[in-house]
């Protein structure tokens, strides 16, 4: 009895490893919406706060661990920001503040049948960005560079949060869809003491190519080794 027991726990151990072992490389390219908070010190703007929508494309890397655990990194080109309508008390005017970002999140993902969910650290970086005005009645419109340092105009070129969610693979013929639903909170200050931070729900829709090797696969490292010592 406990010889069967043993076998049938080596089986079970290693069909699971053998289901680890499937890794995908998921590319993006989507129009998605996100937004930006304003803290305690705005409370007045949310009443004309919208969100905006921007380009992302990129892609994922899910790396089975176990038959339930993944590790993904990603890495994303997004435009993000908001929309102010007019006479705002910020501008005082219809307004579109846009970042150009690298978004580099790294995620624990618990797989559950077709389910999964999604959190991890993210870390961004600011490739530019512009301020955009439209004219009214009392003031001109027009659009503003970034600047990008410490000064009290000035917008922060790195930011940092976390990002947490979840996700449904639809499963095709020759390859994987994912639906994946998230929020990112931003934890950096954007306009350096102005309470501007990237908060915001956003929707992926990922296409997936299955990867031929999983660099987190003890089978798949074993196999490397019998290989080198040939």
């Amino acid at each position: 009895m406990k010889k069967q027991f043993l076998t049938l726990m080596t089986i079970g151990l290693m069909t699971i490893n053998a289901i680890a072992q499937e890794t995908y490389l998921y590319v993006v390219i989507n129009y998605t919406p996100t937004s930006m908070s304003f803290g305690d010190n705005n409370k007045a703007i949310k009443d004309f706060k919208k969100g905006y929508w921007g380009l992302q494309a990129g892609a994922s890397f899910q790396m089975g661990v176990t038959d339930y655990f993944s590790v993904v990194p990603e890495l994303y080109f997004v435009m993000k920001g908001t929309r102010l309508e007019n006479d705002n008390p910020l501008t005082g005017q219809e307004t579109r503040i846009r970042f150009n970002t690298l978004d580099l999140p790294v995620l624990a993902r618990l797989h559950l049948c077709d389910l999964y969910l999604n959190a991890g650290p993210v870390v961004s970086y600011n490739l530019g960005g512009r301020v955009k005005t439209e004219a009214n009645e009392t003031m001109p419109g027009g659009k503003t560079k970034m600047d990008f340092g410490s000064g009290p105009d000035a917008y922060s070129r790195w930011d940092a949060g976390v990002q947490f969610g979840l996700g449904y693979e639809f499963q095709l013929k020759k390859a994987r869809l994912l639906l994946d639903l998230r929020y990112h909170y931003g934890m950096v200050d954007m306009g350096n003491g102005t309470d501007i931070y990237n908060r915001y729900f956003n929707m992926n829709i990922l296409l997936s190519k299955k990867w031929k090797t999983n660099p987190l696969s003890s089978q798949e490292k074993r196999h490397g080794n019998l290989g080198r010592n040939r």
